[in-house]
């Protein structure tokens, strides 16, 4: 099955931005004309329950009108629909769907789930935009898009504040177009004014993925048909994991439909790690710190020789905890390291 984009202009935008998308959105979205012919669907990773100040930031510098965007309202051409906090946007036909669904890439709004329902729904009249930004949410959307014949768009990582959203987004996609910020407006106006062609048939995993968000449900048999199932955790629910049979970079879904990139999998598994060791090492400094009171308290008593056993615990507790303290501290600068462009 095909989406019918004869006779249609790309009249379908969709834009991904993360860390540092807020300047860059501003930056973009002052460029667009008032008439241009396209819809204009934006996810920018945003905390969850924190309300959202971009359509009013928008509305300040842009000839269009921004707006959080409303489960079931219609389409309009030369509008801005931007995802609310802790939910999905997607695009069907010619409605926009705001869902609950399941986090992707350790997001919700995330970036893959509207690029790919827009690439199911519109083939060929979608133009895909990845922004600055980090990890590597968006990939795998701006994928679908080209997979759909839509036309895929990206900064150029030397221009992003954060390049490495963009750079993993052209590791993976032919872009046709990689562009500075400064000029991305106006291609995107010459773009949506374009014909469309025709798309090629949607592939079925790309329709399968999309039901799963939609739905906001899911099953083993439904996990079972994207891929194998692999001896890994969902770190969201726990459930087991399906490396999915995609193009591209490796891919996992859970039975609940929770997804992650193997980049995003990994860096959630490292956070679980790190709790972890955060919390052992509080609890061997409350050891340390307990032990050392019993043995004040055996001492009080006359009781040498338990008090020195106490004390023996106490430090040992201290010296394993001095030394996961010192490895900590080592992640955390090595990680800054990484983070600092």
């Amino acid at each position: 099955m095909s989406p019918d984009s004869i006779d249609f202009s790309r009249d379908v935008i969709v834009i991904g931005a993360s860390a540092g998308g807020v300047e860059a959105l501003f930056s973009l979205m002052a460029q667009l004309p008032a008439d241009i012919p396209a819809a204009i669907f934006i996810v920018l990773h945003t905390p969850n329950n924190t309300p959202s100040h971009l359509p009013q930031i928008l509305n300040r510098v842009s000839a269009l009108p921004a707006k959080i965007a409303v489960d079931g309202e219609t389409i309009r051409p030369g509008q801005i629909y931007l995802a609310p906090a802790d939910y999905h946007m997607m695009v069907k036909a010619n409605q926009v769907r705001v869902v609950h669904g399941p986090r992707e890439n350790l997001w919700r709004p995330a970036i893959d789930p509207l690029f790919r329902s827009a690439a199911v729904t519109h083939g060929a009249r979608v133009i895909g935009v990845i922004l600055t930004g980090m990890m590597d949410d968006g990939a795998a959307g701006l994928l679908a898009v080209k997979r759909c014949g839509g036309c895929a768009v990206v900064q150029t990582p030397a221009d992003a504040t954060f390049p490495e959203m963009p750079t993993n987004a052209l590791a993976q996609v032919q872009a046709d177009y990689i562009l500075p910020l400064a000029e991305m407006g106006a291609m995107l106006d010459r773009l949506a004014r374009e014909p469309a062609g025709e798309s090629p048939a949607v592939p079925e995993e790309l329709w399968l993925e999309n039901q799963i968000v939609e739905r906001m449900t899911s099953h083993v048999e439904q996990a079972s048909q994207l891929g194998d199932q692999v001896p890994v955790s969902c770190p969201e629910c726990g459930g087991p994991l399906w490396e999915m049979k995609t193009i591209g970079t490796r891919r996992y879904r859970c039975s609940i439909g929770h997804a992650y990139t193997a980049q995003t999998l990994v860096a959630d598994q490292t956070q679980g790690i790190e709790q972890a060791l955060w919390y052992a090492l509080r609890t061997l400094e409350e050891r340390s710190n307990m032990l050392k009171r019993m043995a004040g308290d055996e001492e009080g008593k006359g009781r040498q020789a338990t008090a020195k056993l106490f004390h023996l615990r106490a430090d040992e507790s201290q010296s394993y905890a001095i030394q996961l303290r010192k490895l900590l501290q080592e992640a955390f600068i090595t990680q800054e390291a990484n983070v600092i462009p």
